[in-house]
């Protein structure tokens, strides 16, 4: 699988060349008539550029993904929820389903309620 941190030096001058505007320099030389002189580096710079590349790469590029590609991905995501799900199970189970009824009081010296008593707090653990 291909994914966008994988990009190779090659990739990386490519995509240097085409943020920099030569590609359409080189797409404009290989255009013009007046440029011809200069056909064939603009040829042997096409062809490095497309060095590493195969033919079904290069018809993928621009399109979708394939039907097919789109539901392994999906069966290989519900693979994984399923298993979360199932191990968020077990770890429920694990746990037990009663409550805790203990609880405890103390007092808090130094604060004084009303009345000048102090303050006894309850709280449930």
């Amino acid at each position: 699988k291909k994914v966008d941190d994988d990009a190779s030096v090659h990739d990386r001058v490519l995509w240097a060349l085409h943020m920099s505007g030569f590609d359409d320099l080189v797409k404009f030389i290989a255009c013009a008539q007046s440029e011809q002189q200069w056909s064939m580096h603009v040829l042997e710079i096409i062809s490095l550029m497309f060095r590493d590349q195969t033919p079904e790469a290069l018809v993928s590029a621009g399109h979708a993904r394939s039907t097919e590609e789109k539901q392994r991905d999906s069966q290989e995501l519900e693979a994984l929820r399923e298993k979360e799900h199932a191990e968020k199970r077990f770890r429920n189970l694990q746990r037990g389903t009663r409550h805790s009824r203990f609880g405890g009081s103390y007092v808090v010296q130094g604060l004084k309620a009303i009345g000048d008593k102090d303050v006894i707090y309850h709280q449930n653990l």
